[in-house]
């Protein structure tokens, strides 16, 4: 007689739960977040009222206390403040933040059953740069050429027109900088497939080559 295998949680792991509706006032921040938040906030406020909220608030369940989405707080005490969003005022104290929610000020919030020791460590994970990859920048500029060159949400976020310019700048130099290192069976003096990627990053927002120097 075969015996059936039942699935059983590792003893370390802890159990989730779906995220629920909570006012930003009954959430804690860590005092010892270590992530330091500035004007950013409300460049990220500005982009939620132009899109909407999107990931909840993670935040241990025995304390109330954040674990990751401190800077997503702060922007939403800014939008509950009222702010100016390209020319008009929006958000309110009445603000409601996403479709479900029941009322002005609410969130939705994760909790997360753990200690303050595994807390910690989600924090800081969640805020460590060595964790977060790199950007591709041909990428990034083929994303941003829907919203437009000038475009205040692309400068909210972090890519402003001169950042791109720099970033496929600096994608061309690595491509044939890579081309470089290759020995050329042909005896060529350039490669042109490598040519040829370079002249694809052309700018796909404004349509211009980026000069390097």
């Amino acid at each position: 007689m075969t015996k059936q295998k039942t699935a059983q949680s590792a003893p370390t792991a802890h159990a989730t739960s779906p995220a629920e509706w909570v006012h930003v006032d009954d959430l804690k921040p860590n005092p010892r977040n270590p992530r330091r938040h500035g004007q950013e906030v409300l460049r990220l406020a500005k982009t939620i009222l132009r899109t909407t909220w999107g990931a909840p608030i993670l935040a241990q369940r025995a304390t109330r206390r954040i674990i990751g989405g401190h800077g997503r707080l702060e922007a939403a005490r800014e939008i509950l403040a009222g702010i100016e969003v390209d020319g008009e005022l929006r958000g309110g104290h009445e603000h409601v933040f996403a479709h479900g929610a029941p009322g002005p000020g609410f969130v939705p919030v994760r909790w997360l059953d753990v200690s303050d020791a595994e807390a910690d460590a989600m924090t800081l994970a969640d805020n460590a740069r060595g964790l977060q990859g790199e950007d591709d920048a041909v990428l990034i500029a083929e994303m941003a050429a829907q919203f437009g060159r000038e475009s205040e949400l692309m400068r909210d976020v972090g890519y402003s027109a001169e950042t791109l310019d720099r970033m496929i700048a600096s994608a061309g130099d690595a491509v044939i900088g890579e081309s470089s290192r290759t020995a050329d069976p042909n005896g060529q003096e350039y490669d042109e497939d490598v040519e040829k990627q370079v002249d694809a990053l052309r700018c796909p927002h404004c349509g211009k080559l980026v000069p390097r120097d």
